[in-house]
């Protein structure tokens, strides 16, 4: 007799949330929870119908999307498995992917959601141009790496830069730098002025 794959434990819960789909943020009511997702439910302040139809429109271009749950300090990017509507209600089940707890950060000292979205561009430090890698990207600005050692002459200097991935090129503040190991520096930029590209697919998430 086959044995039947047991579904993970999973928590009854009633909690408030966040998702971003189809370029918009949406409320949404967690209903439980388990080691590798969640179930969720649409807020209802719009027609049932449409919802499920624009979850399923914006899957045919990806099945992920970002969620935000304040009380559990916990963001990131999540996988929808199912959707279906139910009495007038939207359930999504969600697969875990790529969420992180920031704790402090993310709460306390972060105004705006991260979202982490690796790609190439080039900034111009010092006179010349130096390639970097983006570790993360906000509605404000975004966080670069560079493989090598840089040394910035003070915070708030201004610098161009372009980002291929989202197409922005401008000028940004560098608010901070690191240096975690070796041949390495991590730089925060906040946008200042953005001449070519938007900000498409980035939630705000500010905790309300």
């Amino acid at each position: 007799m086959p044995i039947e794959q047991q579904r993970s434990y999973r928590t009854d819960l009633n909690l408030h949330g966040m998702i971003y789909l189809n370029e918009e943020e949406r409320d949404i009511i967690i209903k439980n929870l388990s080691i590798t997702g969640l179930l969720a439910e649409l807020d209802q302040q719009q027609d049932a119908e449409k919802a499920i139809k624009d979850i399923f429109n914006s899957l045919h271009s990806s099945s992920f999307l970002d969620i935000f749950i304040p009380s559990m300090r916990m963001a990131g990017e999540m996988e929808v498995i199912r959707a279906d509507a139910k009495k007038n209600k939207i359930l999504i089940a969600l697969e875990f992917k790529s969420v992180s707890y920031d704790v402090e950060d993310f709460i306390y000292k972060r105004k705006v959601y991260r979202k982490r979205m690796p790609g190439p561009g080039r900034i111009l430090l010092n006179g010349n141009f130096h390639p970097f890698t983006a570790v993360n990207v906000s509605v404000d600005g975004l966080m670069i790496v560079l493989n090598k050692q840089i040394t910035i002459q003070e915070t708030n200097e201004m610098a161009y830069f372009e980002f291929i991935n989202l197409g922005l090129t401008g000028e940004a503040s560098i608010i901070w730098t690191e240096y975690p190991r070796k041949n390495e520096t991590l730089i925060g930029l906040r946008y200042v002025h953005l001449k070519q590209g938007q900000l498409h697919g980035i939630p705000c998430f500010v905790n309300r």
